[in-house]
């Protein structure tokens, strides 16, 4: 068999192997769980602009709520994603706590209602993709928060009046922000079960009331931890895979199936075609390891290589278009020098193999600039002999 017939016969099967495919445009997500106000949101009545007659700087506790969420984002296909996102948490009150030995505040059972947060959202996240169907992400958020409270207490044994009654409420918009950290998990194509935690917290509102029946305004905190459990789904498919070739042709023209051997044929040492060999090494997006194909082809090319004298082999690194130059050009260094360790590994040796990077300028098939193209992300190998 003639060295050139079998490795190019290979690199075409290898070229047609299936590759993953990131998606990229527009997807909807939704979620609900539990949402935690927590401890120490101040309520304070030290407003400067109505202090009022009784002044107090303390907190209020929350009992765990609710939340639920709905977001209509763009998927970049480089890990980056946008999201407009709409929110909601509602929080029932515990307590204000006391402040000092002078203010008993109003605990457990000496008060009632709740606080609805509203927000939109705009949301920076970054996945971090991976073979695996569970990909982590993280993200930022800011926008607007509507705070909704609607509270009434009244302690009978307050201090330091007794009662000790209070109340507000009423509607106020601040600026907000979040902080976000979460898991994918792949369910088919295009949907996901999403899992998340939310850091939400808006600037602090002044709401109106009364203190012991006089009218008073108060600085509201509003800061909550929010466990999500939801689906995002993609409103379009994932760019097909190639169609991996059932047949490949033989050297005495024959076709048998991808999975079967090709019939044996007597190799003349004195006859080897000594033109250089040429095949591609193909690797999938945003990738420089050798798949399962690329290292059955350089395992044979090196095989039917070292039958002969080797003078020199040559792999040149290459890239498409998506992403940025300086990256595409490390990118395509790492794919040279992942073809020049597997000819090492398989008896090649180093002395005789030149590396070659030429990031996105040496297109295979050429393409506008952030196209991505599966036939420009390979390593082209140029095997010469003495």
């Amino acid at each position: 068999m003639k060295i050139k017939t079998v490795l190019l016969a290979a690199a075409a099967t290898a070229a047609m192997a299936p590759a993953a495919h990131a998606y990229e445009g527009l997807y909807g997500a939704i979620g609900a769980g539990l949402n935690y106000l927590g401890y120490e949101n101040d309520v304070s009545n030290d407003s400067s602009s109505s202090p009022g007659p009784l002044v107090f700087d303390s907190s209020a506790d929350y009992s765990n709520g609710i939340g639920v969420y709905a977001a209509l984002g763009y998927d970049w296909g480089n890990n980056w994603r946008t999201e407009a996102e709409f929110g909601y948490r509602n929080n029932d009150i515990d307590q204000i706590d006391p402040d000092g030995p002078g203010f008993s505040g109003w605990p457990t059972g000496t008060i009632n209602g709740d606080t609805k947060t509203y927000s939109i959202m705009g949301n920076l996240i970054y996945d971090f993709r991976n073979d695996s169907a569970f990909t982590p992400y993280l993200g930022v958020g800011a926008g607007l928060g509507v705070v909704d409270a609607d509270i009434v207490g009244s302690n009978a044994a307050g201090a330091p009046t007794a009662p000790l009654t209070i109340a507000y409420g009423g509607s106020k918009a601040a600026l907000a922000y979040q902080g976000i950290a979460g898991i994918a998990v792949e369910l088919s194509e295009g949907l996901s079960l999403d899992l998340s935690y939310r850091y939400f917290e808006t600037l602090k509102e002044e709401l109106s009331g009364a203190v012991n029946g006089s009218a008073a305004s108060l600085d509201v905190g509003n800061a909550s931890h929010s466990a999500f459990a939801g689906l995002r789904w993609n409103f379009g498919a994932s760019a097909p895979a190639p169609v991996a070739p059932q047949f490949k042709d033989c050297w005495d023209g024959s076709s048998v199936p991808v999975t079967a051997e090709c019939p044996p044929q007597v190799i003349d040492q004195t006859a080897a075609d000594l033109d250089p060999v040429n095949f591609t090494v193909y690797f999938d997006y945003d990738k420089s390891n050798l798949t399962t194909q690329a290292s059955d082809l350089i395992r044979e090319a090196a095989a039917r290589a070292l039958e002969n004298d080797i003078d020199m082999v040559v792999v040149a690194g290459n890239t498409d278009t998506s992403g940025g130059s300086a990256y595409n050009q490390a990118l395509s260094e790492r794919r040279a020098r992942a073809v020049h360790d597997g000819l090492i590994a398989n008896g090649v040796p180093t002395d005789r193999i030149r590396l070659e990077a030429y990031g996105e300028t040496n297109l295979a098939k050429p393409t506008a600039d952030g196209v991505r193209e599966p036939l420009n992300r390979r390593a082209d190998v140029v095997i010469s002999f003495q």
